[in-house]
């Protein structure tokens, strides 16, 4: 018997403003829904002024399908991101994106 199960259930994203943080998965990063092609739920944890992004690095990565237009498009929607793309590891490339709440994302290519 398994003790705990290899499977994400939720992610807990901390934020000032709810409204605010969904307004910006779903319209500037793009997401069509806060519930992960796997089921995972991507969970915005409302805390007010007392909201302090968890750690200066990403806590998680979404994958991108074209990693250069994911980069510029998310430039151009005003979103802040690492000046360019660059090599993560052996096969991937990548760049980070600041939610509007501070929490950093990284967003990689398929190749991960």
């Amino acid at each position: 018997m398994t003790l705990v199960k290899n499977h994400i259930v939720d992610l807990y994203i901390s934020c000032e403003d709810e409204k605010r943080a969904k307004n910006w998965y779903l319209n500037v990063l793009g997401l069509t829904d806060l519930v992960m092609d796997n089921g995972c739920r991507l969970l915005l944890i409302e805390w007010g002024e007392k909201h302090k992004p968890i750690v200066d690095g990403a806590v998680f990565s979404l994958q991108a399908p074209d990693i250069h237009k994911a980069h510029s498009e998310l430039k151009r929607r005003g979103a802040k991101v690492d000046e360019e793309v660059v090599q993560f590891g052996a096969k991937s490339l990548g760049f980070h994106v600041i939610d509007s709440e501070g929490n950093v994302i990284l967003i990689i290519d398929q190749s991960s």
